[in-house]
């Protein structure tokens, strides 16, 4: 089995959806950051749910045999994940890499949607969020004749 990691680095929104406690002054509750990031660079040491989405082109020269899968590398914090308003699955986040297939909610142009919670009391010394990279893996299960 052969792939290839397209990374969905760049420029992502992001917006606080609720909370125990509002940010604090100066913590913005809505904006562009590039990402893999910390949920604390972002919201502080508050805990709640927040979303994060990203626009992106689809892979193109696609094989029959070649399936796109959406990999999360790290995060902390349950949440899910949908694609073209398409709901992809959801995640318990404990620090681990995971991984949805995507290829038949793939368009020409897309958009990926993380929401998710973290309780930055419970777990204030490890990263937490979406900290880890984002990226579309092209794998392809042909077996390839030498």
């Amino acid at each position: 089995m052969s792939s290839h990691r397209i990374h969905l680095k760049g420029p992502w929104d992001f917006a606080w959806l609720t909370g125990p406690f509002e940010p604090a002054m100066g913590i913005e509750r809505s904006g562009t950051v590039t990402m893999p990031r910390e949920w604390c660079t972002i919201f502080g040491a508050n805990s709640g749910s927040a979303q994060f989405q990203r626009k992106f082109h689809a892979p193109t020269n696609l094989d029959a045999h070649e399936r796109v899968i959406l990999v999360l590398t790290e995060v902390r914090g349950p949440g899910f994940v949908s694609l073209n308003q398409h709901p992809v699955g959801e995640f318990q986040g404990t620090g681990v890499g995971v991984e949805f297939e995507v290829t038949t909610f793939l368009k020409t142009f897309n958009q990926l949607v993380v929401t998710m919670e973290y309780d930055a009391l419970v777990e204030p010394v490890v990263p937490g969020g979406l900290y880890g990279a984002v990226a579309l893996d092209i794998r392809s299960d042909e077996v390839k004749k030498l």
